[in-house]
């Protein structure tokens, strides 16, 4: 924690130098990036009609500008100085040229313009030596902040101490000091570990790709070295937030060999790639999606085909002239109207109520064309509504939107998220009971309790 407080007392330098410089850069690259592909997109459409040259020469105009940005990605204050000193040249008029893609790209131009001013406006607020004034100004603040969490710490565990409790936190931490100790340079095992290392035959991890150095240092320490037998994907690496490192996974991924290649102390990497839920179609669709999407930089590794899922499932194959298309479809729902109006944080009710209408009239109409599905007991058969499972990111909010578009079309659904059952009369009648008995002054819980069957008033 002190090492990152001290950050803030930075001496003067361009602001890129920084951390956070290097991570707002980045992010504005990324934009920057996209409107740059976007505007040679629409100049390639315009080039293909002669009457459209000056309007294709204007997008060339603006290509370069943010060309010049890009070159001079290095340093924040050339970015800043060039970017609020940008001006869009104004776009041509000719009102005798009727070709459709005028307009259009005078469209899209704008769309563009928008994107751009917005990073920018978000990022390039401020020149280094503003950013730096202002961090120089935040170091005591955030060195008060620092002395009142170690001093808050020092208490919580006094008091801790005085009632004999612990937390998992100190679980983790006072395991580190029975195994490991601090001999000169390095971390060693103690006799308490090497207890346990002759104990133990083998160590089993579940889910390696959320470990982290605490849980590392606390398994290698009573580890003989060649006894841990761990699983895990790093594509499905999730916990960051609570210190997971999923770069121990990608090191022994990137380093243990295969058995065929092993030598005598090598660790030994098995790949379980061959995927025994999913028909075809459904890995080759995910397969093309991440191959195009996950990166070392996004995802920490690189999803080629060494990374595929593979078929291991066996499904037997329909008779011909049956309903079944044997293919992956996506609907995409176009939500362009509502985009200016909503945040970006969060889910517009509307589009979902849109995209949840879209799935209820999908389901009727698999329903109604008598699709077929594969029975382990029947072979393939109509379709029926228990076949069919909605997956949403997160069910409390969007369940009961799906649950109302469905039952609009008669369409039988259960959903688990528990929400409708807590709010029915019933259990709000109880829930309302229990408060009054834990606290009589609760006017409403009392009221209700009173014009329920139990009171009767």
């Amino acid at each position: 924690m002190n090492e990152k407080i001290e950050e803030f007392n930075i001496a003067n330098t361009d602001f890129s130098k920084t951390d956070w410089g290097k991570i707002l850069i980045e992010e504005f690259e990324s934009e920057l990036s996209s409107c740059i592909i976007e505007l040679k997109s629409i100049k390639s459409n315009l080039d293909k009609f002669i009457e459209l040259d000056k309007f294709s020469r204007t997008i060339l105009g603006d290509i370069e500008k943010l060309e010049e940005l890009e070159a001079n990605l290095d340093s924040w204050d050339k970015l800043y100085n060039i970017s609020n000193e940008l001006k869009w040249e104004t776009w041509p008029r000719d009102s005798k040229i009727v070709i459709e893609e005028k307009e259009i790209s005078k469209e899209k131009r704008d769309n563009i313009k928008k994107k751009f001013n917005k990073i920018r406006d978000k990022i390039l607020v401020y020149d280094s030596k503003q950013i730096i004034k202002d961090l120089n100004e935040m170091y005591p603040i955030m060195k008060t902040l620092g002395n009142l969490v170690i001093e808050f710490d020092n208490k919580y565990q006094e008091t801790k101490k005085e009632k004999n409790l612990i937390d998992f936190n100190d679980i983790e931490h006072f395991a580190l000091k029975l195994l490991i100790k601090k001999e000169e340079e390095s971390y060693v095992s103690t006799d308490v570990a090497k207890a346990y290392k002759d104990k133990f035959v083998e160590i089993l991890i579940d889910e390696y790709q959320d470990s982290n150095l605490v849980q590392e240092y606390i398994l290698n320490s009573v580890s003989k070295g060649n006894n841990i037998f761990m699983v895990g994907d790093v594509k499905q690496s999730i916990y960051r937030f609570r210190q997971a490192r999923p770069e121990l996974f990608i090191d022994k991924y990137e380093n243990y060999k295969a058995k065929h290649a092993l030598d005598e102390n090598d660790g030994m990497k098995i790949q379980l790639f061959k995927n025994f839920r999913s028909r075809k179609n459904i890995l080759d669709i995910t397969n093309l999606v991440f191959e195009n999407i996950m990166s070392k930089k996004l995802g920490d590794i690189e999803y080629n085909k060494q990374e595929f899922l593979n078929l291991g499932a066996n499904y037997e194959e329909p008779e011909e002239n049956t309903n079944y298309a044997g293919k992956t479809e996506l609907l995409v729902v176009d939500l362009k109207a509502n985009e200016d109006t909503i945040d970006e944080e969060t889910e517009n009710v509307d589009d979902i109520v849109l995209e949840s209408k879209l799935v209820a009239k999908k389901i009727q109409e698999l329903v109604n064309s008598k699709y077929q599905v594969f029975d382990k007991k029947l072979g393939y058969r109509n379709i029926m509504h228990r076949d069919i499972v909605i997956l949403l990111r997160a069910t409390l909010n969007l369940a009961p939107i799906y649950e109302k578009s469905l039952n609009d079309l008669n369409i039988p659904v259960f959903s688990d998220t528990g929400a409708s059952y807590l709010e029915s009369v019933e259990i709000q009648t109880i829930m309302s009971l229990l408060k009054i008995i834990d606290n009589p002054m609760q006017d409403i819980p009392l009221v209700s309790v009173m014009r329920s069957p139990i009171g009767r008033f």
